[in-house]
């Protein structure tokens, strides 16, 4: 038998997920509905550091799922799958990549080969997430190095 990477099942009873931003803000999920109006108003602040670029996180309350990291300014996100630590494989063929890191938010540079979907495929992983309570399918998961610029 497989082992289970996760315990975030929707169909039996119903979880309460929540998106806590890197200020330590949470903010209760209700429906998919609300994941993706929420996820909108956070990556769209501006931040004190001058920027929109944060990181978020969702979950239940005692186990944060799936992480974000993102910037609309440049309208890149790395997520990461923190039950079993993958990331997503490659990115989509539109989305040039970068040569170096990018502050997402200021203080946390994250490797721009990890920065490898748009905001809107992150706002679908978040939807998904947050309607099925599994990790999202529209996305190649993979375990891998990235390098470090």
């Amino acid at each position: 038998m497989a082992p289970r990477l996760h315990r975030h099942r929707r169909k039996d009873h119903q979880m309460t997920f929540l998106l806590r931003d890197y200020h330590g803000h949470t903010y209760e999920l209700t429906n998919p509905q609300e994941a993706g109006r929420r996820f909108d108003e956070q990556i769209e602040a501006i931040m004190p550091h001058g920027g929109c670029g944060q990181t978020l996180t969702i979950g239940t309350a005692d186990q944060p799922a799936l992480r974000i990291d993102i910037d609309i300014d440049i309208d890149r996100a790395a997520l990461r799958w923190l039950p079993d630590g993958t990331y997503p494989s490659t990115s989509p063929p539109t989305l040039p990549s970068p040569s170096t890191s990018h502050p997402i938010p200021a203080w946390v540079e994250i490797p721009a080969d990890l920065a490898r979907v748009t905001a809107a495929t992150a706002r679908a992983a978040v939807i998904e997430y947050a309607t099925t309570g599994q990790r999202p399918t529209n996305l190649d998961w993979r375990h891998e190095q990235h390098s470090s610029s």
